[in-house]
């Protein structure tokens, strides 16, 4: 079974399953040109491999559900998405989180794409102006996504244990405390999964003194 990729939040953005007969290249009045998208699927593309490539229409059909939503929930939609930039950058910069080079490098092209104003659709764009940005970051987030839920369970776990440590917590630290946990509860369930036996009492037990 097939299980669907993770998302940075809630329900994946609705990309349509396959282009439409209609072919449209605007969402709302910006012109998705050509070229434009081309590079969006080629960083996109760098950061995760095996993210679907996606054209024109089906960012323009991704614009138009966001139209379709109420006013107060089209902000949400895009927030709870790029709100995830934050924490990505602090896995980034954290001295006691070593990250994977490759991985630093792919939060670096990320940011670097979602700051410049002049993107596929550019930032001061009404509605739709983040919308590539987020669109970017959910495409790519199942390459992200391990690590960022690693890394909040190394800041819980920091947080927890900062008391028992004369010096910074460190990830080496997290690593040590989960195997043990993993050691525990596997003999746990080494123990539990053994066969009762339940043995035989000797018949001069029962004998009537």
């Amino acid at each position: 079974m097939r299980h669907p990729a993770p998302t940075p939040s809630g329900p994946a953005f609705p990309l349509p399953r396959a282009s439409s007969n209609r072919r449209r290249h605007q969402a709302g009045t910006v012109e998705l040109a050509r070229e434009a998208v081309e590079k969006f699927n080629a960083l996109l593309h760098q950061l995760c491999i095996d993210a679907p490539r996606i054209d024109s229409d089906a960012i323009a059909s991704v614009a138009r559900w966001l139209d379709s939503q109420p006013a107060d929930r089209r902000d949400a939609l895009l927030q709870s998405r790029l709100g995830r930039l934050a924490e990505l950058e602090a896995m980034r910069v954290d001295p006691h989180w070593p990250l994977d080079p490759a991985q630093e490098h792919r939060i670096q092209a990320l940011q670097s794409y979602v700051t410049r104003d002049d993107d596929l659709i550019p930032d001061s764009v009404p509605l739709y102006g983040r919308l590539d940005d987020a669109l970017l970051l959910e495409l790519a987030w199942p390459v992200f996504a391990e690590d960022v839920d690693d890394y909040r369970d190394f800041c819980r776990y920091r947080e927890e244990a900062a008391a028992r440590f004369e010096r910074p917590v460190e990830q080496s630290d997290w690593l040590r405390a989960r195997a043990e946990e993993g050691a525990l509860w596997e003999q746990l369930h080494r123990v539990h999964d053994q066969p009762f036996i339940e043995h035989e009492a000797p018949a001069a037990f029962f004998r009537v003194r």
